[in-house]
């Protein structure tokens, strides 16, 4: 029993949650999370029964938050390659699925919200020296 804290690191270092900044997780939760609190929310209301006349509205808000939970998913992709063209694009999707996105849409709009705030403010921090 004479290992060490840095005996099992390259273990966990090899792994793809360890290759992801803290911000690329909060973005792709907040997509996530539109994903899916927009299919089970719409799951329910298919199971209660959507009247004809809100079909149109249901139907359209669920499709308007899945595309943009996926686009606020690739945009945690982007932002591991250009930190500041990704936040720009979860910042847009971000607005856009609160406004649009009904109450699913708000809540991962705003997760996607603040991972685009400590996304754009990592670039100002300074790192430590390892």
């Amino acid at each position: 029993m004479t290992g060490s804290y840095e005996s099992g690191r390259p273990a966990i270092s090899g792994t793809i949650l360890a290759q992801k900044q803290p911000y690329e997780y909060l973005i792709i939760l907040g997509g996530g999370l539109a994903i899916i609190l927009a299919a089970l929310a719409f799951a329910i209301k298919w199971l209660e029964g959507i009247p004809l006349s809100e079909m149109n509205t249901a139907l359209r808000t669920f499709v308007l938050t899945l595309v943009l939970g996926g686009a606020l998913v690739v945009s945690g992709a982007i932002a591991r390659k250009n930190v500041m063209n990704g936040v720009i694009l979860a910042v847009v999707v971000c607005v856009v699925l609160i406004v649009y996105g009904g109450q699913e849409g708000t809540i991962g709009g705003l997760v996607g919200l603040i991972g685009s705030g400590v996304a754009a403010a990592s670039v100002y921090i300074p790192r430590g020296r390892h």
